[in-house]
């Protein structure tokens, strides 16, 4: 391929690649040579590249296959998707900043370097890139989810998840040892013709897909893959939860897209029976793991293990219903995390906790911030006129025309009543308890802006979906 066929498939990417080392740049200069990030221009570099990059993201056109990558409609959908969720994260990031003693610059440049290997990921069209791509949006959580070396929770949280991660890593490595070692090649589309045109698949390419399966439950954070995400989620600082829990997640669920859609494809039914038993056991251990939480961060870690099952449901269906529904999905689920988490920003910046007892009372010391909060969980739980009930609606119905899911299905509906239960816990806490901090609860008018932006999208598209369905549809056209 030549440079112009590259820029054509990695323009995102490079762009992405500028604006940090323009970041690097700004803040060597403004702090005199060193990295200090205290400068109101970093940020505001920060924010005008990331617009910039996400309004190019609607001007790129399908390319096809090269030879290191591929942009078609799902890729160009991911990539939208994964530059908004840093876009969002850095405005949320905002307000918790004043907490970290030095470092901001280099946060906004993880964050960067976070979304390039996301981005990577979109277009990768081989196992090489993916495992590239991977390791760098890996590599750079890390950091990330340790950011904070004077608060032990933080370095807790780098140390497990570094831990955990490189297992999940040398799963993968040898899953991918294996795939190359049957077909004989790392590109997506090799190893499809392979599965397709043999009358069983050979067993040490079976391993390998199951080993490459393991390393994407864990992004995914699907049982029993999903052991990091409460500690990390609780310890790590809370813009960089917020990464985890929508873009970490959403890596995942493009991996397994692409495992489905694209490397095993008309063979993918031979897998639905171990898909809908993760399927199952992630609905149960999220639903009811986040029962006793009285962390908030670690409640929405089981709450999103939970919304990982209802993922995994729809990757078993396989079809192209389910395609639609997981891309609509996790745009929905996007806006009600980082509504939630910009909350548990304003309501712990003095304790610097998250617990249960920060939201007691809330309505009474800031009605709108108990509204956003009440509105997240009600569509988090799937409860109309919200955009998470259509969600759910999208997914179960599509794993209902499927037929042979009804076992799942039916615990599905029950979890939906358990996440009810839950998620109305938290709404209680906010109206009927009495507040252990009544001091006032400072909010500037861009953390107000965005927490708008959030509820009016929640319930925007929860009565009027055509447009963000349509949206969905289009980003998944491009797999079948």
């Amino acid at each position: 391929m030549n440079p112009a066929e590259l820029f054509d498939i990695f323009g995102t990417e490079v762009f992405l690649a500028v604006l940090a080392l323009v970041l690097i740049v700004t803040d060597l200069l403004d702090g005199g040579g060193k990295l200090t990030g205290a400068s109101e221009k970093t940020r505001f570099v920060t924010y005008a590249g990331l617009g910039a990059i996400l309004v190019s993201t609607f001007f790129l056109e399908p390319y096809g296959d090269g030879q290191f990558g591929q942009l078609d409609s799902f890729a160009i959908f991911f990539k939208q998707f994964f530059v908004a969720t840093a876009l969002l994260v850095m405005w949320l990031a905002a307000p918790y900043e004043v907490r970290f003693p030095a470092g901001r610059g280099e946060f906004s440049m993880l964050i960067v370097f976070a979304t390039l290997g996301m981005c990577m990921l979109a277009s990768c069209n081989d196992f090489a890139t993916l495992f590239v791509g991977l390791e760098l949006v890996t590599i750079t959580l890390f950091m990330l989810a340790a950011f904070r070396p004077g608060l032990p929770r933080s370095i807790e949280a780098g140390i497990k998840f570094v831990i955990i991660g490189a297992v999940a890593a040398g799963f993968m490595v040898y899953g991918i040892a294996f795939i190359y070692g049957a077909t004989g090649s790392f590109d997506f589309a090799v190893v499809h013709d392979v599965i397709v045109s043999s009358e069983e698949m050979p067993g040490a390419l079976q391993f390998g897909l199951l080993m490459l399966l393991v390393g994407l439950g864990f992004k995914l954070g699907a049982v029993p893959f999903h052991v990091w995400i409460p500690d990390v989620y609780q310890g790590a600082p809370t813009p960089v939860t917020a990464m985890l829990s929508v873009g970490s997640k959403a890596t995942g669920v493009l991996l397994m897209m692409r495992l489905v859609y694209s490397i095993l494809g008309e063979a993918a039914g031979q897998w639905t029976a171990l898909l809908m038993g993760l399927a199952f056991l992630t609905l149960l251990m999220g639903n009811l793991g986040a029962i006793p939480q009285t962390d908030l961060k670690r409640f929405l870690g089981y709450s999103g293990i939970a919304h990982a099952g209802f993922l995994m449901l729809a990757l078993a269906t396989g079809s192209q219903d389910s395609a639609n529904a997981i891309l609509f999905y996790m745009s929905t689920y996007l806006f009600a995390n980082i509504a939630a988490f910009l909350v548990i920003v304003v309501v712990s910046r003095t304790a610097d906790n998250a617990h249960m007892d920060r939201i007691n009372g809330l309505a009474n010391r800031s009605p709108f911030l108990a509204l956003v909060l009440t509105v997240s969980m009600l569509s988090l739980a799937g409860v109309p006129p919200f955009a998470g009930f259509f969600a759910k609606f999208m997914v179960l119905r599509a794993a209902v025309d499927h037929g042979g899911l009804m076992p799942v299905v039916i615990l599905s509906l029950v979890m939906v009543v358990v996440g009810l239960y839950y998620y109305l816990c938290v709404v209680k806490r906010i109206y009927m308890r009495e507040a252990v901090d009544s001091s006032v609860l400072e909010m500037s008018g861009w953390t107000r802006g965005l927490l708008l932006l959030c509820v009016v999208v929640m319930f925007l598209f929860g009565i009027y979906q055509s447009p963000l369905v349509d949206f969905a549809r289009a980003g998944a056209a491009s797999l079948f």
